[in-house]
């Protein structure tokens, strides 16, 4: 992600509030609270600095934010397909690499794609192929 230093660093000093804040979270609905801060913080920076890979990554982080929101929301109303500690795992795990890679200049484009991968895993159909071995997070 391409924007100056002074929004860089702020976005990172809000991220690491935001990671350390999910590794304490003891339930899914606090940890997705707190992993939503992402999007939004990039939000207001594109209102600010506006550019084509900032909105690829906010794009990608507000899906997989909808796409747990949408399967914890299933999981509540009966369906049977629930979040995995895996999934969450691997939630956390993302976002903090995505926290360091920003802070390194990093390209974001394989890591984004995992978020992408991690989305899909709470869908039904990626759900079954988890449970195959054929989807990986």
């Amino acid at each position: 992600m391409k924007i100056s230093k002074a929004l860089k660093d702020s976005f990172i000093e809000e991220m690491d509030f935001v990671i350390s804040k999910m590794k304490e979270c003891q339930s899914v609905e606090n940890t997705l609270f707190y992993f939503s801060a992402i999007p939004g913080a990039i939000q207001r920076i594109i209102n600010i600095e506006y550019n084509p890979d900032l909105l690829y990554a906010h794009s990608i982080l507000q899906n997989t934010y909808q796409s747990f929101i949408q399967r914890l929301s299933a999981a509540k109303s009966g369906d049977s397909v629930r979040l995995t500690d895996a999934q969450l795992d691997a939630l956390n795990a993302y976002t903090e690499e995505f926290i360091e890679s920003v802070e390194k200049g990093l390209k974001l484009d394989d890591l984004l794609k995992k978020f992408v991968i991690l989305s899909f895993s709470t869908t039904g159909n990626g759900y079954y192929l988890m449970q195959k071995g054929v989807l990986k997070i």
